[in-house]
């Protein structure tokens, strides 16, 4: 089975680290599209913190079984889904808008339980 996860990754923790290893456990291969420079400024408002070569190395180098996609710059192309074609996406407890999409598009997915969401969420470490 391959699985398809989506993230930011911007200053990888404990919370990133839970949310991949919990995904790895449920597939034989593990997609995981980070989001580009472009689009998480578009999605945040902002710049990320770390450019999106250090953070795709920094996601890939945590468990040699997962493979790095950079993600669409253009929101709702979904061209990285399209191409991958996953037999399930794993979501995090926060990707509520990426859920409502994908039943519209029929494309199985689940979620995965969060990891001290008060203490290991990007926004509240910036």
């Amino acid at each position: 089975m391959v699985a398809l996860v989506f993230g930011v990754f911007d200053g990888f923790h404990e919370g990133h680290k839970f949310f991949l290893k919990e995904a790895l456990k449920r597939t034989d291969e593990l997609l995981v599209v980070v989001a580009s420079d472009i689009a998480v400024e578009i999605l945040k408002g902002k710049s990320p913190r770390v450019l999106f070569v250090e953070r795709a190395r920094a996601v890939s180098d945590f468990d040699n079984r997962i493979r790095t996609i950079q993600g669409d710059d253009e929101q709702g192309s979904w061209s990285v889904l399209k191409n991958a074609q996953p037999d399930i996406v794993f979501l995090g407890y926060d990707q509520t808008a990426i859920a409502d999409e994908l039943k519209k598009m029929k494309v199985r997915f689940d979620f995965i339980e969060p990891h001290e969401p008060h203490v290991y969420k990007s926004s509240k470490l910036a």
